[in-house]
């Protein structure tokens, strides 16, 4: 039986679905109090602004999202290779509706809750940067034959090509394709993943190190 749902959590989703259903803009105290169905003073006494509240839905989506896209890793045998990441990174933002929202959908939305926060260090892209896939492949996950920026460039254009066309009916079939015709060209032949998952662990976990500069970093 699942936890009965803190105030926090109450008003952390209800920020999530004033700003899915109507945008950034609609997201105020009072919407969010009407939306988890709590008087404006106790909403006001948790969060002193609706931007207080949105860092805190980010933060909680942001570490709920990469809390599933590791596991997914952790449980695979082949979860360290290149090709096994982006299929869990892509399946874990298109899965998630609020992660949809604001890696795909409305990224100005996104933006906007980053400026308010210095909570994060970088603005998780939907894709992978290229100093990842160097780093997978001194592990040894990726070809050495390979330009790990030529192929970071190429898995943010495949990105934002299925941000621009969803919804997709076939989406599941388009990720498992983009994973696949990794699998071919960019993996490495190693039976044993092990230190991918090691680098893809150090990198997610690296996203949420505070940052004194704050997100512009």
């Amino acid at each position: 039986m699942p936890a009965p749902l803190t105030d926090v959590d109450r008003v952390l989703t209800a920020a999530a679905g004033v700003l899915m259903a109507d945008g950034y803009d609609a997201v105020t105290i009072s919407a969010i109090a009407a939306h988890a169905g709590l008087p404006e003073p106790e909403v006001a006494e948790l969060f002193a602004t609706p931007g207080d509240a949105l860092v805190a839905m980010l933060n909680r989506e942001f570490s709920a999202m990469y809390a599933g896209i590791v596991d997914h890793i952790e449980r695979d045998p082949r979860g360290g290779l290149l090709s096994r990441i982006y299929l869990y990174i892509l399946a874990g933002i298109y899965e998630r509706p609020l992660a949809k929202t604001l890696f795909v959908i409305d990224r100005d939305a996104l933006n906007r809750i980053m400026r308010h926060s210095h909570s994060f260090r970088y603005v998780p892209q939907v894709g992978i940067r290229g100093e990842m896939i160097e780093r997978l492949q001194e592990a040894g996950m990726v070809r050495r034959d390979i330009d790990a920026t030529m192929v970071s460039s190429v898995l943010s254009v495949c990105s934002a090509g299925l941000a621009l066309t969803a919804p997709h009916d076939d989406l599941d079939l388009v990720i498992r394709g983009i994973s696949d015709l990794l699998s071919r060209s960019v993996d490495a032949e190693v039976d044993d993943t092990e230190a991918g998952k090691r680098v893809f662990y150090d990198w997610a976990t690296s996203l949420t190190t505070p940052s004194a500069s704050g997100p512009d970093d």
